[in-house]
């Protein structure tokens, strides 16, 4: 008898703990949001509206190159291009995620010298410039992010800097002739193009591996090859 009230008694305390610790979850929630203000952010407002106009620049970039690389032959590489724009819009959705509450300003894509009209030195150049964001601008505002306590604005910080540093690797392969290992998939919620099997999760942001979309390249390619003219025909 002892033990059997001494276990209702254990279950009553561990529910009422639970209880307790929802709702002051609940409040710590209410009073994040509460201060999460376009007064309140300070520099984060500011590093999100530069992270959409990068981000709106680069979707551009990517889908002027993928058209570029189909009409030269090089369906495979605008497959995978266009696979990094559909990348950079999953980005604009993440940081759309933050902007929103915040009423933010509509923002232009961030101004860019013309690219290269040679299709490598163009991809050669957007790697460099993937880089160098992802390396200095990115990293700088997840430290600001972090140091005032928008933990999860700084989390999407380094999410954005692996994939923008993966997509400059991808990019320099196909400049250089090098194709990604088949068959391709890409990440719906971070961007992230995986060559092979696909993960278990995401390395960048724990998606599971078996919601990630397939980039349809083998069949791209076979599609451009079978419009191509044959040599010789007749007229």
């Amino acid at each position: 008898m002892d033990t059997i009230v001494l276990l209702i008694a254990v279950v009553v305390g561990l529910v009422a703990l639970e209880l307790l610790g929802m709702r002051a979850y609940r409040r710590h929630r209410a009073r994040k949001a509460a201060a999460f203000t376009r007064e309140n952010v300070g520099a984060v407002y500011d590093d999100l509206q530069a992270a959409r106009a990068h981000c709106l620049a680069e979707k551009r970039a990517y889908g002027m190159l993928a058209d570029a690389a189909r009409a030269g032959g090089r369906a495979q590489d605008g497959a995978v291009l266009d696979a990094l724009a559909d990348g950079e819009r999953a980005h604009l959705a993440a940081i759309e995620d933050f902007r929103g509450p915040l009423h933010a300003e509509s923002v232009d894509p961030a101004s860019r010298p013309p690219l290269p009209t040679s299709l490598d030195d163009a991809l050669r150049e957007v790697a460099v410039r993937a880089d160098a964001w992802s390396t200095g601008p990115c990293r700088d505002a997840a430290a600001r992010a972090r140091v005032h306590g928008h933990r999860d604005i700084a989390r999407l910080y380094r999410q954005l800097q692996e994939v923008e540093q993966a997509a400059a690797c991808l990019c320099l392969d196909l400049a250089e002739g090098a194709r990604p290992a088949e068959p391709l998939s890409r990440c719906p919620s971070c961007g992230l193009i995986v060559a092979g099997r696909r993960p278990a999760f995401c390395t960048v942001c724990t998606k599971p591996g078996f919601e990630f979309e397939d980039v349809e390249v083998s069949a791209t390619a076979a599609a451009d090859e079978a419009a191509r003219p044959v040599s010789g025909s007749a007229a």
